[in-house]
């Protein structure tokens, strides 16, 4: 009898699991101690202390259309329901009023988790680790890589970086962010703290009438984008460090109390003179008060076709982009009336104050190059013509002779 209900409740258990199309699913390739197809102990240990898993709050990002990308619940409601689709889930998130003049309640989830395995792999409806980002014929194996809309409309489509992209983009059109703002300025930008998709495929910066605007050639030629660069392992002993590479999706990190910068990938195509250098890095210490400060990181050798900060001599490509933040910097400081940063970067913009849309372009761009966070090794080519133009636009003694 006791034997009989065992079986029975095997059963029970059994059907109730969700249906899996077409697939048999192998525990052990993902959960073995040893000789696992997926090392997902191994993600594990870099995801930790990436910065998907240690920086902001699912509770505090519950609202909003924040939840799409800061929840583990909204991305994957934003992937399956929405198809990664910004404008409808945007209007699913932050409804507005009716015909009847009601505005419909904000969607919350009632327990919001920080994103994890499963918020960008779904392995038990497909068997296998494929990106949510991702279709796999079950027949000839071939991955197809949904592609994503920005939203300016400009579509990005970077293979497995596609993921990525869904989320780490501007949240809106800069354009469209200009022209509605009337001349007002804020401390928070359009580019919020993430817009590399942007950057990577050279679009929706500020740009200035008149001016042709061109790109690098790392989301054509880098297959897989995002992932290629920030997930290879360095060469030598698996990763050196949990913080650099695979899943912590970090270039640059620590070893032995030392910066160190993964260039394992880049050296495939700038040869191997390219080099990891020592470096103190551009950030905004509070993009709330839009004040710069820097942090010990590592930069890449790869010099610069000219000296485009007008500081006497030709430098790396970092130190090239990072010298023009500065001189925004510092244009926005010495500006002759309501200068948009006070003398000590702090920001100092009455909300009164209507600046010319040019002006209020630059400011776009400043915070974007900075949000971008690689100081130019997206896209040196788009970053250095959209800070050059933006220099020019607040201080037009600036020479641009040289710009590319």
């Amino acid at each position: 009898m006791k034997k009989s209900l065992f079986i029975a409740l095997v059963l029970v258990v059994f059907l109730a699991l969700p249906a899996v199309a077409a697939t048999t699913i192998d525990c052990m390739s993902c959960h073995g101690s040893t000789g696992a197809k997926y090392p997902v102990l191994g993600a594990k240990l870099g995801y930790e202390v990436s910065g998907h898993a240690t920086l902001g709050d699912s509770r505090y990002a519950n609202g909003g259309g924040c939840q799409r990308c800061h929840t583990n619940e909204g991305y994957v409601e934003y992937a399956t329901k929405f198809a990664f689709d910004t404008a409808k889930y945007d209007a699913y998130a932050v409804p507005v009023a009716g015909a009847d003049g009601k505005v419909p309640p904000q969607p919350f989830i009632d327990y919001p988790s920080q994103p994890g395995c499963f918020t960008c792999h779904d392995p038990h409806t497909s068997g296998n680790f494929a990106l949510r980002t991702q279709k796999v014929d079950a027949k000839t194996k071939a991955v197809t890589n949904q592609k994503i809309p920005l939203y300016n409309g400009t579509v990005f489509d970077g293979g497995a970086g596609n993921l990525c992209a869904s989320c780490h983009q501007e949240r809106g059109s800069m354009a469209k962010a200009v022209a509605g703002a009337k001349g007002v300025v804020s401390a928070r930008g359009n580019s919020h703290h993430g817009p590399e998709a942007d950057m990577l495929a050279g679009t929706n910066g500020y740009e200035f009438a008149g001016k042709k605007y061109s790109t690098s050639p790392h989301a054509l030629m880098v297959k897989d984008t995002c992932v290629t660069c920030h997930m290879e392992q360095p060469d030598g002993r698996y990763g050196f460090s949990p913080e650099i590479g695979g899943h912590a999706f970090t270039v640059v990190g620590e070893v032995h109390e030392a910066p160190l910068g993964n260039i394992s990938n880049c050296v495939t195509c700038h040869g191997k003179d390219l080099k990891a250098v020592v470096a103190k890095k551009i950030y905004l210490a509070d993009s709330g008060n839009a004040r710069l400060d820097y942090k010990d990181t590592t930069f890449f050798s790869l010099k610069a076709k000219a000296d485009y900060d007008k500081d006497g001599s030709v430098e790396f490509v970092q130190q090239e982009v990072q010298g023009l933040i500065e001189k925004l910097q510092v244009a926005f400081e010495k500006m002759p009336a309501n200068p948009i940063l006070k003398a000590d970067g702090t920001f100092g913009a009455s909300n009164k104050t209507v600046y010319p849309n040019e002006v209020v372009g630059a400011w776009q761009n400043y915070l974007y190059v900075i949000e971008d966070k690689s100081v130019g090794v997206h896209n040196a080519t788009y970053a250095i013509e959209l800070l050059m133009d933006s220099i020019q636009a607040v201080d037009p003694t600036f020479d641009v002779s040289n710009r590319p």
